[in-house]
């Protein structure tokens, strides 16, 4: 879990970097996000990633400059890597602002890898928009990061990058010491493209030499011309809540039964160990399986979800019920198969926000890559589309017992709703009972509604209005966007919240139904804590 990211700023640009790992993120001028993050990567031959353990971590800021130096290791049973990062800024003048990241280390052992070196994020808020590549030979492409989520690198042989967020408000990016590429992370539940080191056709995985000096590194200039001080209003979108539900996979006792019955769930996703749980829901029944011929009965209301999606010819086959492409963590699965879906009524698009990186920032990132999957599930033909089960994680992770998982549940409900989903599930029943995420369900249910308001600003804060007024800051530091909503009610938000509220954070999340029931707090709150709720009513 990353401490508190150490701030800096130039001119009207403000970014972060991360003390445990190193890592450069959310270069923003304004509002405008131009880029998520640059880091250290190292890939086992199995794709696994070996995050870092950093040293004598140092951060000099000064009015017009920064100077910031770190010792990273990287090591488990096969890898061991271990290399200085140096990152500099600079106030070159009044619009104009040069960061340099540089990663410096040296092999000590032969090693076998799938990627060792620098990656660069661009947030998923730049699909559609205009980018300038330029390749190694000095020719130059003008493209677009994609809008639907593509199965092959939208931008390969890279030496620099340059697009604008907004006019006069722009980024280049160079690149050294080695091939770049990029990819669409949207396929592995990323809300980002990434550029990376070692392009996919010079294979992998590959050997690197003992003794060999691994030297990248990444020049940029931020423009900001165009830059103007006038914050957004932040416009409400008005939708229908999906169909809520969770994921049985077991039988579960008539105590745990009668506790989920209260979270006012409409549908169900179901191993066949938890068939029989899942039918007390009373709504559909979504049944898992790698087996498109199944020995049960289901109504014609209820469905299967087929995997792994590469076979999903077999689901012609099916009669019955309804069917559906499950992909339960890589939307790529689908992606690179290409499902036709004449015949197959949708997909359920599982997220787990762990694939490249595990600290709490990225998790709640990946909450807006849920549009981006849905659109494009869409676009390839599918008619319905179930989102979940969402979960943090497929592994034990305190944070699914932390507040990260309510607010994980309040953004994915948001982003569902922007995308017209059908169907969102709750990670599993068992994990429910116990999580902090059963709250968000609670108080879905207790608004009685299902047409919602929903405003967000990715990835940092969200807010429904579904009978309560629910707000959540999902950063690690105070946020004011509230302040950003035209809020039409006696709650003027751009002066504060006031009345009746609850503030539901880390140190009280576990008692989160008597916080929920405690007498009303009052006094003005000009700011939302960091990684905290906000009930009003």
């Amino acid at each position: 879990m990353s401490p508190e990211l150490r701030e800096f700023k130039l001119g009207h640009l403000r970014g972060f970097i991360d003390p445990e790992s190193g890592q450069l993120r959310y270069l923003r001028v304004g509002s405008h996000e131009l880029l998520r993050g640059i880091y250290g990567s190292v890939r086992r031959p199995d794709w696994g990633t070996v995050e870092p353990k950093t040293e004598d971590f140092s951060l000099v800021t000064k009015r017009d400059s920064f100077v910031c130096s770190f010792h990273a290791k990287h090591k488990d049973d096969l890898m061991n890597f271990s290399w200085n990062g140096t990152i500099t800024g600079k106030l070159v003048d009044e619009h104009h602002i040069e960061i340099e990241y540089i990663l410096d280390g040296t092999v000590e052992h032969e090693t076998k890898t799938n990627r060792l070196g620098l990656c660069l994020l661009h947030p998923s808020s730049l699909k559609g928009m205009s980018v300038e590549i330029e390749h190694q030979k000095d020719s130059c492409e003008l493209l677009t990061f994609p809008k639907f989520i593509k199965p092959d690198q939208p931008f390969k042989d890279t030496k620099a990058i340059s697009y604008e967020v907004v006019k006069g408000v722009g980024i280049r990016i160079e690149l050294f010491g080695d091939g770049f590429e990029t990819e669409d992370q949207r396929n592995y539940g990323d809300a980002s493209f990434k550029t990376y080191c070692h392009p996919q056709e010079w294979g992998s995985p590959y050997i690197v030499e003992k003794g060999k000096v691994i030297h990248n590194r990444v020049k940029i200039v931020i423009s900001t011309a165009g830059f103007g001080e006038n914050m957004d209003v932040l416009a409400p979108l008005v939708g229908a809540l999906p169909s809520l539900g969770t994921l049985f996979t077991r039988q579960m006792t008539i105590p745990e039964m009668e506790l989920i019955q209260k979270m006012g769930l409409t549908h169900s996703q179901s191993t066949s160990e938890g068939l029989d749980s899942a039918k007390l829901i009373g709504g559909p029944v979504f049944l898992q399986t790698q087996v498109a011929d199944i020995p049960l009965t289901l109504s014609p209301n209820d469905g299967i979800l087929f995997s792994p999606s590469r076979e999903w010819q077999k689901l012609n086959k099916v009669r019955g019920a309804k069917k559906f492409i499950q992909t339960k963590g890589w939307f790529m699965e689908m992606n690179g198969a290409r499902p036709q879906f004449d015949e197959i009524d949708g997909v359920a698009l599982g997220l787990q926000p762990k694939t490249h990186q595990i600290d709490t920032e990225t998790m709640m990132e990946c909450a807006w890559v849920i549009p981006d999957q849905a659109e494009s599930a869409r676009q390839l033909g599918a008619k319905t589309v179930i989102v979940g089960p969402i979960r943090l994680s497929d592994t034990p992770d305190p944070r699914t017992n932390g507040i990260e998982a309510a607010l994980f549940a309040l953004a994915s409900v948001v982003n569902s709703v922007k995308t017209k989903a059908d169907f969102l599930t709750f990670f599993d029943a068992e994990t429910l009972l116990t999580s902090p995420a059963a709250m968000v369900l609670h108080l879905l249910n207790e608004g009685n509604s299902t047409q919602v308001r929903v405003w967000d600003v990715e990835p940092q804060f969200v807010m429904i209005e579904c009978g309560r007024l629910i707000l959540a800051n999902l950063s690690w530091e105070p946020s004011e966007q509230f302040k950003r909503v035209a809020f039409d009610s006696h709650d003027n938000l751009q002066v504060g919240i006031k009345g009746d509220h609850r503030l539901i954070d880390k140190d009280n999340v576990a008692n989160w139904r008597s916080v929920l029931e405690a007498p009303s707090r009052h006094g003005i709150l000009s700011s939302i804590p960091p990684r905290s709720i906000v009930v009003l009513g």
